[in-house]
């Protein structure tokens, strides 16, 4: 079985995390066994379910649990990979300082996206058995970093494959062996490449599998409208579509006619605003039962 994956993006302070809560909610209640993930580092859903969550993933009410990303640990963890890495495909390390290398990598620029697309794959790894997965991300540039993440590191990687390959060539040495019907790799750095260029082509196409749904969350104002605006045209220009529009805090059901232009292509949903604060489960499940019809 293949889950369901919501993404939920837009501008800081639109309400991604509230809209994220009630749509796993709604998809729980539905009779669908969903799990939300907290991917901002702000972990509001902790905040707006009134409870503590953690790496493990926790049932708050019957077909849905909770679980919050420590974007701390998946960056060790990260780290961790990468010096095991070098020690296998390096096992002369004594000629050169590989551990010197690794204390520079671990403040290098770009590790917080790592982190969240090595946490990313382990939920679809080890969540397949969820009809539904929700994700609550974090603001816009991280958001964008982290869609582009794969693109951009499938560039190199293949580039410096090609490289490696050229290596080869000029040196006239083959890499291969031939054992029955297939070619054993015995380069470990082509091997290593080639298995991050494979995992990374998996996630880039999980970004336009028919199963994933990135939903852009805004208010109706000018602001919110020129964020959402510019997020649309990075997502495009890597080819990911947007699947809906979700206008928060709609006051008497009325639609900006801005938004209502610029976004006249995608279904646009509404989320009346509340009445009450929405914290804790039985405030988002009363707004739900409310609004079910919208």
């Amino acid at each position: 079985m293949t889950p369901d994956i919501h993404f939920f993006i837009g501008k800081g302070g639109v309400g991604k995390s509230t809209i994220s809560a009630l749509t796993a909610l709604e998809s729980a209640h539905a009779g669908r066994n969903t799990l939300l993930v907290s991917m901002d580092p702000a972990h509001n859903q902790r905040d707006i379910f009134q409870e503590p969550f953690s790496e493990k993933p926790k049932q708050v009410m019957p077909l849905l649990s909770i679980k919050e990303i420590d974007t701390d640990y998946w960056i060790k963890t990260y780290l961790k990979e990468t010096e095991s890495q070098l020690k296998k495909m390096y096992s002369y390390q004594s000629a050169f300082n590989i551990q010197g290398y690794y204390n520079v990598l671990k403040y290098s620029p770009g590790l917080e996206e790592y982190a969240m697309l090595l946490a990313f794959e382990n939920v679809l790894h080890t969540a397949m058995h969820m009809e539904v997965i929700v994700f609550d991300m974090p603001p816009t540039a991280l958001t964008l970093r982290f869609f582009l993440l794969p693109f951009i590191t499938l560039i190199w990687l293949e580039e410096l494959l090609r490289l490696r390959n050229d290596i080869y060539d000029k040196k006239e040495i083959v890499s291969k062996i031939k054992l029955g019907h297939k070619d054993i790799e015995q380069d470990k750095v082509k091997n290593r490449l080639g298995t991050m260029i494979h995992s990374h082509k998996n996630l880039r196409d999980q970004f336009f599998a028919k199963t994933t749904n990135i939903n852009l969350v805004l208010n109706n104002d000018p602001l919110s409208l020129a964020e959402a605006v510019r997020i649309q045209q990075k997502l495009n220009d890597i080819g990911v579509k947007i699947a809906s529009v979700i206008l928060n805090k709609v006051k008497e059901n009325k639609v900006n006619k801005d938004i209502a232009g610029v976004f006249n292509e995608y279904p646009i949903k509404r989320f009346p605003n509340s009445s009450r604060d929405l914290y804790g489960i039985d405030a988002l499940k009363a707004y739900v039962l409310e609004n079910r019809n919208i």
